[in-house]
């Protein structure tokens, strides 16, 4: 799996060989090769992202190499932000770390900062529309949560489907959420999706931890489910996650839960634990549930507007 920077700066390559047109309908009419449709979705990202945003993207390959796409997506967590040129951007897949990127869309954006459509015309060479049959060309939509992308859509034929989601969690990760006495000023947010076929996704990040993680029963980033009548309670999930810089840290996962688990996580059962040396029965936490849904309401937008896009710090 490729791991992502936190904040990729992709230059556009040398791709004078796109010669792009304005964008128009998909005829079905037209001398049409091959046509298909993706779906739109952070669970695609590489790693995962928990993202409420949905799309759809609409492929057509005409027999004089001409690829034409339309998409259009919406529900994003976070405002629509431009990195590397564009908040949407036709992506090659590579053996390097950053996919290099061959276009940004000019999208039309909803009133919200939220959606948006695109559409173009691609005249593709012979190797071109080799690397696009071959399943190596991807789309990225970028938001100011997740600059290195929100969701993504590959463009094959065979491309995975989702299942819609059933509810979604925004959440701060704080010291006062968790049960014990904690001196630090460490803070973060995290997204939590549940899909109807009991998908669980959840991604975030926590910025100025006052110590090394330390992993205990196999992971320093944690899914527990609390024990009756108790705040605490056992391990469920060890999740993946990757260091920013020395006191920051970004992590994910995905997984398909039990029937009895999906009861118990929209029951607001779950939590998440960040585990340090200096405080190795959690420094922060996160309740799944919605208590606390206003509050991160209001403050969410804040939240965004402090990252800079142009640096790769955190966003706290």
């Amino acid at each position: 799996m490729r791991t992502m920077r936190w904040i990729s700066i992709s230059l556009i390559g040398a791709a004078a060989t796109l010669q792009w047109g304005c964008g128009t309908e998909l005829d079905p009419t037209d001398d049409v090769t091959l046509s298909y449709s993706s779906a739109l979705a952070g669970d695609f990202m590489e790693p995962v992202v928990a993202s409420t945003g949905t799309g759809d993207i609409d492929v057509a390959l005409d027999d004089d190499d001409t690829l034409r796409i339309e998409g259009d997506f919406d529900n994003l967590v976070a405002d629509l932000r431009e990195f590397g040129g564009g908040a949407v951007h036709l992506r090659e897949d590579t053996d390097e770390e950053t996919a290099r990127s061959l276009f940004t869309f000019d999208v039309e954006v909803d009133d919200d900062d939220r959606g948006g459509s695109f559409s173009e015309n691609i005249d593709l060479t012979e190797d071109q529309v080799q690397d696009f049959r071959a399943g190596r060309y991807y789309i990225t939509v970028h938001s100011a949560a997740y600059p290195d992308g929100e969701l993504r859509a590959q463009l094959n034929e065979s491309a995975p489907d989702v299942s819609i989601f059933d509810d979604s969690w925004g959440l701060m990760l704080t010291t006062d959420a968790q049960p014990h006495d904690v001196d630090s000023d460490a803070e973060g947010w995290m997204w939590a999706i549940l899909r109807s076929d009991n998908t669980v996704v959840i991604s975030g990040v926590v910025d100025d931890l006052t110590s090394e993680l330390v992993e205990i029963n196999g992971g320093a980033v944690n899914l527990h489910d609390t024990d009756d009548d108790e705040d605490t309670g056992p391990l469920l999930f060890n999740l993946d996650y990757e260091m920013i810089d020395e006191d920051s840290v970004r992590f994910w996962y995905t997984a398909t839960l039990s029937t009895a688990e999906t009861l118990e996580m929209e029951s607001g059962d779950f939590y998440v634990n960040v585990i340090t040396e200096d405080n190795r029965d959690g420094e922060v936490r996160a309740d799944i549930n919605h208590d606390d849904r206003n509050f991160f309401e209001e403050i969410w937008d804040d939240v965004m507007d402090d990252r800079d896009p142009t640096t790769e710090d955190p966003p706290f």
